[in-house]
């Protein structure tokens, strides 16, 4: 019981202060233990991520993604799993919302080179490169893309980046040597949460790509330099632009339709910065709905020439692919087509595919390896085919220009 202070005011001022002090000592431990839990949580969740991603993910930094969090838990898929010894596969992090829910946050791929599947394939599916089923009604198919070419991480050497993805890769300078006799390992960090990737996560994607490709080199052995990340990763543009206005990896085609006319050929173009020591490059290529218009009345015919026009403006676009990889990426590369067994794409041939669809040649750049292909979806391959062949030798020109690339080999249509 609290002493009589005399008068009523002052009993009461007395309780209200020792009712104050108390509150506040509560208040002082609810804090406390608010601090302490949350303390563990960081703690268990930098094991969950240590022991998911095999070591090889920063655990500070996958947990200061997306404004930061502090409780996550590893995919308990026995597929989501990084190989210690081989170092390959990959590992998916969630975060744990409420009890009993949790919300993808971020996955780490690991890829050695050689690997014991193609790395690269070229695809001529139209749902590889435009989404239709996720777009909202009444956007045009062809405004964006559904993923951005990659942007190269400086010059090109460290890797890439998109709108949610950063890939790093350490080339061994000791191949022959190298567990496995690795001549690279490639790290590929995604963010995996709904909201968008800012500038300060893409940085951080990269730093994660960049330790752990820096990481997995050292446990096999590979001896690599790899670059640093650069300071500034400028937002990977996805929306199209207009093809005389066209840089970058897609410069060569301004320049090819300025002198040669575009005709029938896509009016909006795709492309990134083009590094001068990137192993892969891509320019995308479309047709927009008024140009699909404009052009389809010249080659409908029979019953269903309606039906394929609307096909083409709500999930069947027209489009065309340029592709390049370079370096021991060369050596893995093949082409996916519809009706078709999967075909190697090797370094020192060329040709096609199915037709007109898929294209390739090879050449060698800077002592290293190329392959350079060139894809046109159906029925647009059908449309075009009289521009095809001077299409993708402007291609292989530039890129040949650009990285001073030797012994070009062309598919036997386009030889000079």
């Amino acid at each position: 019981m609290l002493p009589d202070r005399g008068s009523r005011p002052r009993n009461v001022v007395n309780r209200l202060l020792c009712a104050l002090a108390v509150a506040g000592i509560g208040a002082a431990g609810w804090g406390f233990w608010l601090e302490y839990a949350e303390h563990r949580d960081v703690a268990e969740s930098r094991k969950e991520i240590e022991s998911g991603c095999a070591g090889l993910a920063d655990p500070d930094a996958v947990l200061r993604l997306n404004g930061g969090i502090y409780r996550v838990k590893r995919s308990s898929d026995p597929d989501d799993t990084i190989d210690r010894e081989q170092q390959n596969g990959s590992c998916v992090i969630y975060r744990v919302g409420d009890p009993g829910t949790t919300y993808a946050h971020f996955a780490l791929s690991l890829t050695p080179h050689p690997s014991d599947r193609y790395a690269n394939i070229i695809s001529d599916e139209t749902e590889e490169v435009f989404h239709w089923h996720d777009r909202p009604q009444g956007e045009e198919l062809t405004a964006r893309a559904d993923e951005a070419p990659p942007h190269p991480l400086g010059d090109g050497r460290l890797g890439h980046y998109d709108e949610s993805t950063a890939t790093a890769k350490a080339v061994c300078a000791n191949p022959a040597e190298a567990k496995g006799r690795v001549t690279s390992v490639k790290a590929l960090a995604m963010a995996q949460y709904d909201e968008d990737v800012t500038a300060a996560d893409r940085r951080a994607l990269a730093g994660i790509a960049r330790h752990a490709a820096d990481k997995a080199a050292d446990r096999l052995d590979c001896e690599a330099a790899l670059p640093e990340v650069p300071k500034r990763l400028d937002a990977a543009e996805l929306r199209f632009g207009k093809a005389g206005s066209a840089t970058g990896t897609c410069g060569w085609y301004a320049r090819f339709t300025a002198v040669q006319g575009r005709g029938e050929l896509p009016d909006r173009a795709l492309g990134a910065p083009a590094g001068s020591a990137s192993w892969e490059e891509r320019c995308l290529l479309a047709a927009s709905a008024d140009e699909t218009r404009r052009v389809w009345p010249h080659h409908a015919d029979g019953e269903l020439k309606d039906q394929r026009l609307r096909d083409a403006l709500r999930f069947a676009p027209w489009w065309i692919r340029t592709e390049s990889y370079f370096g021991d990426e060369a050596a893995e590369v093949a082409a996916d087509s519809f009706g078709t067994d999967r075909t190697a794409l090797a370094p020192g041939t060329a040709g096609r595919i199915r037709g007109p669809g898929i294209w390739w040649a090879s050449s060698v750049c800077d002592g290293q390896p190329a392959v350079h292909t060139m894809t046109a979806s159906y029925p647009y391959d059908d449309i075009v085919k009289g521009r095809l062949s001077e299409l993708f030798r402007a291609y292989i020109d530039d890129v040949a220009e650009r990285r001073g690339c030797t012994d070009v080999r062309f598919p036997k249509i386009v030889t000079p």
